[in-house]
C-alpha cells in the first residue's frame, strides 16, 4: 500500500512537461459543480486555490504545484457552537500572522461584521475567538468580502470590504470601505474611501502595494455580471483613489491575486460557464489562466501568462508556419498559436477559428468575436510597435495575451465542431510573422497545414 501512495504522489507531483500534448488541459473545473470566486494562497511552493460553491456558497479547496493540475483537497472545521459566527464561506482570502503562527481568513457575517478563522495546516479551520472581528458599522446597508493585508508603513493590518452605501438604491449605491487594526482586534474604520458613484457594489476587493504605490483591485458589478477586473491608484490605502484602467475583459470573472514564493502577484478570475451577457451571466465556471501583474514605468499596471504556465507550454510540440500561409491548421479541437504583428495601425488582423469565431486586433482593441461578429470581451490598447501575440482556444474558451502587457478572455457560443485555424487582414501590412502552432489535444482526425 505504501509503495502505491508513492507512485501515486510521484505522478501528481511530476512537471507537467513530462506530459503528452494530448492530456494537457487549460482550464479547470471540477467534476461536478462550476468554480466560483477564488482566492489564491502560495505556500512552500505549492497554490492553495480557495474557492466558493454554487449553491450555499461553501468553501472548497485544490492544490497545485504548476498552476494547470489542480488536485481537490478537502477541508474541515472544527465543531462549531450555538454562539459562534460561522457561515459556508469560512475560507476566503488567507493571509499569515506570523505573530500567532496561524494562517488566518476573515469572511462577513451579520451585516457587515467581519470574522476571523484560524488554521495551522491551510486545511483544518476552526472559529477564532471572538475579538478577532472588524466590527460593523452604520453608514451602508451591508458590507462583505473582506481582504485582509500588512500596511509595512503603518505597521498596521488593513481591511478593505465591498460596500453598498446606505441611502442609495442597490444599483447605485456602490462603495469600498477600509479598516485597519495595529492587532486584527482592535480596528479603526475610515468609512467609505472609494466612492463608485452609481455604480453597483464591487466584487471581491483587495489592496496591494507596488513600489511606492497603492492599488486597488476589483469586479464592478454590472446590472446581472460579476465584470471584468479594474484598478485604482493612490498613495495610501486611504486613497484619494484614482481610476487606473481594466486589466481584462467581462469574462475574467471576480478576479483575486496572491504573491508566489519570488514576490510575483498572480491574478486568477473564472470563465462564466456558458457564454455571458450583460443581462444573463452563470456564476462560476472554469479557471482562466493565471497572469502575472506588474506594474510599468508610469505606475499603470500590465498583465502577462504566468511564467510558469508559459514555461510548461513552450515545452509542447510547436510548429512553424512560412508566413505566406493563411492556414495554420486545417482541423482540430483545440491549439495554441504564437506569431508576430506589425504595430496595428488603421488596419486590422484577425485570427480565425472557424465555426466558433476570431480574435480582432485593431488600433486600438482587442476583441473576441463568435463567427457572426458579435464581440463577447473586449479590451482597450496602446501598441507600442510590432506585437507578440498568443492566442488559446480550448473548446468554447478563449485567451488571449498580446504585447507582454495585455490579456483578455471569452468564452464563445458554439457547437463543439472542428476548427481551421487561419488568419485575414484588412492590408498586406497587417501579414504576421514568426507563426508557431500547436495542437493542445491530440486526437484522431488532426491535421496540420505543413509550413
Amino acid at each position: 500500500m505504501q509503495l502505491v501512495l508513492t507512485l501515486l504522489t510521484a505522478l501528481l507531483l511530476a512537471p507537467l512537461a513530462t506530459l503528452a500534448a494530448g492530456e494537457l488541459r487549460l482550464h479547470f473545473k471540477p467534476d461536478d459543480h462550476a468554480l466560483g470566486d477564488v482566492h489564491p494562497f502560495f505556500h512552500e511552493g505549492e497554490c492553495f486555490l480557495f474557492y466558493l460553491k454554487p449553491g450555499k456558497y461553501d468553501a472548497m479547496l485544490v492544490r497545485s504545484h504548476d498552476r494547470l493540475r489542480w488536485t481537490p483537497q478537502p477541508l474541515t472545521h472544527a465543531p462549531v457552537q450555538a454562539d459562534d459566527w460561522m457561515s459556508p464561506y469560512f475560507v476566503l482570502g488567507v493571509f499569515r500572522d506570523e505573530a500567532a503562527s496561524l494562517f488566518r481568513s476573515f469572511q462577513g457575517h451579520a451585516k457587515g461584521r467581519m470574522v476571523s478563522h484560524t488554521s495551522s495546516d491551510l486545511i483544518r479551520w476552526e472559529c477564532a475567538p471572538k475579538e478577532f472581528h472588524v466590527p460593523a458599522a452604520d453608514y451602508y446597508e451591508r458590507r462583505r468580502d473582506p481582504f485582509v493585508f500588512w500596511i509595512p508603513a503603518q505597521k498596521r493590518y488593513g481591511c478593505v470590504m465591498t460596500t453598498w452605501i446606505k441611502g442609495r438604491p442597490k444599483p447605485r449605491g456602490g462603495g469600498i470601505s477600509l479598516a485597519t487594526s495595529p492587532d486584527l482586534k482592535q480596528w479603526t474604520d475610515h468609512g467609505i474611501v472609494l466612492d463608485l458613484v452609481d455604480q453597483d457594489e464591487p466584487e471581491c476587493p483587495q489592496m496591494f502595494q507596488i513600489g511606492t504605490r497603492w492599488y486597488l483591485l476589483t469586479s464592478i458589478y454590472h446590472r446581472k455580471s460579476v465584470g471584468g477586473p479594474v484598478y485604482y491608484t493612490a498613495g495610501r490605502p486611504e486613497g484619494p483613489w484614482n481610476f487606473g484602467g481594466k486589466l481584462d475583459g467581462k469574462d475574467l470573472c471576480a478576479a483575486q491575486a496572491g504573491r508566489d514564493e519570488q514576490g510575483r502577484l498572480l491574478l486568477y478570475g473564472w470563465i462564466p460557464l456558458t457564454p455571458a451577457t450583460a443581462e444573463k451571466q452563470h456564476w462560476g465556471g472554469h479557471l482562466a489562466l493565471a497572469r502575472e501583474v506588474y506594474a510599468l514605468p508610469d505606475g499603470s499596471l500590465a498583465t502577462r501568462l504566468a511564467p510558469g504556465i508559459a514555461n510548461t507550454l513552450e515545452t509542447l510540440a510547436w510548429t512553424s508556419h512560412h508566413d505566406h500561409s493563411r492556414t495554420f491548421i486545417e482541423s482540430c479541437r483545440q491549439f495554441g498559436a504564437r506569431l508576430t504583428l506589425p504595430s496595428p495601425g488603421e488596419t486590422s488582423f484577425h485570427l480565425g477559428f472557424a465555426p466558433l469565431g476570431f480574435v480582432e486586433f485593431s488600433k486600438d482593441e482587442i476583441r473576441i468575436c463568435d463567427a457572426g461578429g458579435t464581440c463577447w470581451s473586449k479590451l482597450d490598447v496602446c501598441w507600442r510597435g510590432d506585437t507578440a501575440v498568443s492566442v488559446f482556444v480550448e473548446n468554447d474558451r478563449v485567451e488571449v495575451f498580446a504585447d507582454d502587457r495585455y490579456s483578455v478572455c471569452a468564452r464563445l457560443p458554439g457547437a463543439d465542431q472542428p476548427l481551421k485555424v487561419s488568419w485575414s487582414a484588412d492590408g498586406a501590412s497587417a501579414r504576421p510573422r514568426d507563426i508557431r502552432t500547436t495542437l493542445l489535444q491530440s486526437s484522431p482526425g488532426h491535421t496540420t497545414k505543413s509550413p
